[in-house]
């Protein structure tokens, strides 16, 4: 594929992507000089040194957002900062303000038979090598410039995070795709397992194993890892765990906060009420309260150890390992929690409820039930009586986590009232009615 695929810019101007990884960025003073300077199209100068880079895969590029404060699209859906995605060709990057299309290489055209109106300097727009590479300037018109060729629409499922192999069966209706070194790739479609006729080699679990890593946020080496990309839920394991390298991807279509319980939610946040969510995937309900929250006028600050792929656009960041930050951020108004240790949610629940503000927790958990049941342990103990021993009651969750959200197995969001079930030695949840 090297050599074979190119980026074509609004101006008509084209880059071949000769080699691979490749870094798009801006050429800033004292900087790192980007593989391919898009300086001349950010006349707002929003792209970064270091914006996002692409890697080969089947059939197109994968771009890996490089963190930056001004975004990278793929056919029109926002990568979360360090998120990764699919770029097939004929399909659209964005960094920042400049708009980029995948083509096929068009190779060297004459100089004689440059788009019309774009002038030479828009004829082939290279990339950088090492600190000599500076690109050719802007094209002296953006009259009559070629066309950029439409990109294709966008899935309805979010299936870019699904390995190589797997993704053609996924796109093609596909519910799961497992794959086992040394054998067949197995396809679940209507209710029924199917085989390719070939054993997978050990190159191509390889390659799946690279990029079940790489999307989960894993270490290279990591032997086994689980977790939710996009619409996908994705599994692996490796030796020394397995004794044969296996992958697993599963889509789990998420399901749209309905906007009477997203606006019930923010509402009770916005009037300093605690909100847990809670279960599977918390960071998609997150994503979809995030809407309804900036509506009541809300712009929380968000405590995160997860990283920034559970932060939501235009959220600020708190970096819970930072001298003095819990303290600050209890003060705030309103905070949220992304996926805390032990120490952070036992501070931040006995803060609650915090007369300052609003506070949402996010937890990924088997079950609400089971996140209920960690806020418990962490609680502080009340004071005892004489002769009686210290305890923590249940209530007290309830009490400071009057609400919960969580995304269920049934592919809907319910907003709910936590119940303690003595009798039953659990937890409850009563569907709360919303307008």
């Amino acid at each position: 594929m090297l050599g074979q695929l190119a980026l074509r810019a609004s101006d008509g101007a084209t880059v071949t992507l000769e080699r691979f990884p490749i870094i798009l960025g801006r050429m800033t003073p004292g900087g790192v000089v980007p593989d391919v300077d898009v300086s001349h199209l950010d006349p707002q100068e929003a792209v970064d040194n270091r914006h996002c880079e692409l890697f080969p895969d089947e059939g197109g590029v994968e771009v890996h957002d490089l963190g930056g404060v001004s975004g990278t699209w793929v056919d029109g859906r926002r990568l979360p900062p360090g998120g990764r995605a699919f770029l097939g060709v004929g399909g659209a990057l964005r960094v920042a303000g400049v708009q980029l299309t995948l083509t096929p290489s068009p190779g060297r055209r004459p100089p004689s038979s440059p788009p019309p109106g774009s002038g030479p300097a828009a004829e082939e727009w290279r990339e950088s090598s090492g600190t000599h590479g500076v690109p050719l300037p802007p094209s002296a018109s953006s009259v009559g410039t070629a066309a950029v060729p439409a990109p294709s629409p966008p899935s309805v499922l979010d299936l870019s995070g699904a390995p190589a192999l797997a993704r053609p069966h996924l796109e093609g209706g596909a519910l799961a795709v497992r794959m086992v070194e040394g054998f067949p790739l197995q396809i679940l479609r209507d209710g029924t397992f199917t085989s390719e006729p070939d054993p997978l080699s050990q190159g191509a679990m390889e390659d799946a194993l690279r990029a079940a890593r790489r999307v989960l946020g894993a270490a290279e080496d990591a032997a086994f890892g689980w977790g939710y990309v996009g619409d996908l839920q994705i599994d692996f394991l490796a030796a020394p765990i397995a004794s044969r390298a296996n992958v697993g991807v599963a889509v789990t279509p998420s399901t749209p906060l309905g906007p009477a319980i997203a606006s019930t939610a923010a509402d009770w946040v916005a009037a300093g009420g605690g909100l847990l969510i809670a279960g599977r995937r918390p960071e998609q309900v997150l994503r979809a309260l995030s809407s309804s929250l900036h509506v009541v006028g809300l712009r929380p600050w968000a405590l995160s150890r997860s990283g920034s792929s559970w932060l939501p656009s235009g959220w600020g960041e708190l970096r819970p390992d930072s001298e003095g930050v819990l303290g600050a951020a209890l003060q705030g108004d309103p905070l949220v929690l992304l996926d805390p240790d032990d120490g952070e949610l036992a501070a931040v629940l006995e803060s609650l409820p915090r007369l300052s503000g609003g506070t949402v927790i996010a937890l990924d958990s088997a079950s609400p039930e089971a996140a209920l049941e960690r806020c418990h342990r962490l609680l502080p103990e009340s004071p005892a009586g004489a002769g009686l021993v210290p305890e923590r009651h249940p209530e007290e969750v309830a009490r400071r986590l009057p609400r919960i959200l969580t995304w269920q197995p049934a592919k809907r969001v319910r907003l709910c009232v936590p119940q303690v079930q003595s009798h039953l030695g659990g937890w409850g949840l009563e569907d709360l009615e919303v307008p």
